[in-house]
């Protein structure tokens, strides 16, 4: 063999060796494709077994594990590329986000707490039972945790004062009970945005921090007792605490001191005493005060409030003449107090010109509305709502458009004016 030949076989034996080499040690990119993580694939199929569409919630049929790759094709889910080269679920929502339809049932196995890459944890409006599973504080990394509108029950866990990355936390219209966690409010430092309406929480409301960065907090419709504590985050923008058994008054300082506070609704509890006046102004422009034990008079000068804006004393005690500061408010509900006097004329010009689109001033003791037509008349614009029936005074034609609840007598009868007048 000559020396050409015997280069050339070097040289073929050379290229194949190095063609079989970078295939057993460079897979094709097909082979490296990553993959979900055997951790995460088990548990979505505990999930699967646990949960129940219920009709018409078609959401697990993409959950095929035999034929479809679930970080691709199964609905709910979205997953991140983690060391080494692993695929793991970082969010997780369970159901549809549609409205009028069922969602689903069954309960939320323990082993969803395996999914330790989770961000985000959703599980929609549906029927889904038994506790929050206890451990849910190992996913921390979790921003998002909304668990609501579901029929879950028992303690909220403690352990998920452990998410301090946690931005959101909604647990609203469970059934939940037992106290409020004071951790939730003190360890989660980032929380933004905390939800527990609806559930069958009890004890007193949890000492607040000023520092805290929370922006929007509900806790309406639950069994809650005690005082508004002296002090609240200074970021709160959104406050609901109605439908509860709190009670004392409102003028220890904490909602004072909130100037970024655009939503208030303390109303169906048992406060009581007067109404600090810096709850009237116009960037709070919702304010649900009804069906309290408030008294006092309400005083200030006229405030321009935005379009929209609702003002609700309705079921109090409050007395003196209607307060100038609500006239500029769209919506106003004063019924069912002890004001007395005239009608001032703010609410008059404010009702002409359609910016008080609602104005309810039944069951009080006011004896005038000022009526500026020479005929006797009064004419609103279309769309604008005035009840002033059971006062002492006959309502003007025009000006009584009631809700159905209002008591059906014009006025009050004249011994209790007499009364009230003398008193």
């Amino acid at each position: 063999m000559d020396a050409s030949c015997i280069q050339y076989y070097k040289t073929s034996s050379l290229l194949l060796f190095l063609i079989f080499e970078l295939l057993i040690c460079h897979p094709t990119t097909q082979q490296q494709t990553p993959k979900l993580s055997n951790i995460d694939e088990n548990v979505l199929i505990l999930i699967k077994n646990s949960l129940i569409d219920l009709p018409p919630s078609t959401f697990f049929s993409s959950w095929n594990f035999s034929s479809s790759d679930p970080c691709t094709a199964f609905s709910g889910l979205t997953c991140s590329l983690t060391p080494p080269s692993t695929l793991r679920v970082s969010t997780l929502e369970l159901g549809f986000d549609r409205f009028g339809t069922l969602g689903l049932s069954g309960s939320l196995p323990q082993s969803i707490t395996r999914l330790t890459e989770l961000t985000q944890l959703i599980l929609h409006p549906g029927l889904v039972t038994g506790p929050i599973p206890s451990e849910l504080g190992r996913l921390v990394n979790l921003r998002v945790l909304s668990l609501a509108h579901n029929r879950l029950s028992g303690l909220i866990p403690p352990s998920l004062t452990r998410l301090r990355s946690l931005h959101t936390l909604d647990l609203g219209f469970n059934q939940l009970s037992g106290r409020i966690l004071p951790t939730l409010l003190t360890e989660l430092t980032q929380l933004r945005v905390l939800i527990l309406a609806s559930n069958r929480l009890t004890g007193k409301l949890p000492e607040l921090t000023p520092r805290s960065q929370l922006l929007h907090l509900d806790l309406k419709s639950n069994r809650l007792v005690g005082p508004i504590p002296p002090t609240l985050p200074l970021n709160l923008r959104y406050i609901s605490l109605s439908q509860n058994n709190l009670w004392g008054p409102i003028t220890n300082g904490s909602l004072e001191s909130l100037s970024q506070l655009e939503y208030l609704d303390i109303s169906q509890n048992l406060f009581s005493g007067p109404i600090p006046s810096s709850l009237l102004r116009p960037s709070l422009s919702t304010v649900f005060l009804h069906r309290n034990n408030f008294s006092g008079v309400i005083s200030g000068n006229y405030i321009e409030y935005p379009e929209n804006s609702i003002i609700d004393f309705s079921h109090n005690s409050f007395s003196g003449q209607i307060p100038e500061a609500l006239a500029g408010a769209a919506n106003i509900y004063l019924n069912s107090n002890r004001f007395s006097g005239p009608v001032p004329d703010y609410y008059v010009h404010g009702l002409e010109e359609g910016k008080i689109k609602t104005l309810y001033l039944q069951h009080n003791f006011l004896d005038e509305f000022p009526i500026r037509n020479h005929l006797g008349l009064v004419s609103l614009p279309n769309g604008v709502e005035v009840c002033l029936s059971y006062n002492c005074m006959v309502p003007p034609t025009g000006v009584n458009a009631c809700p159905t609840s209002a008591d059906n007598n014009k006025s009050r009868p004249a011994d209790q004016c007499s009364v009230f007048r003398k008193n």
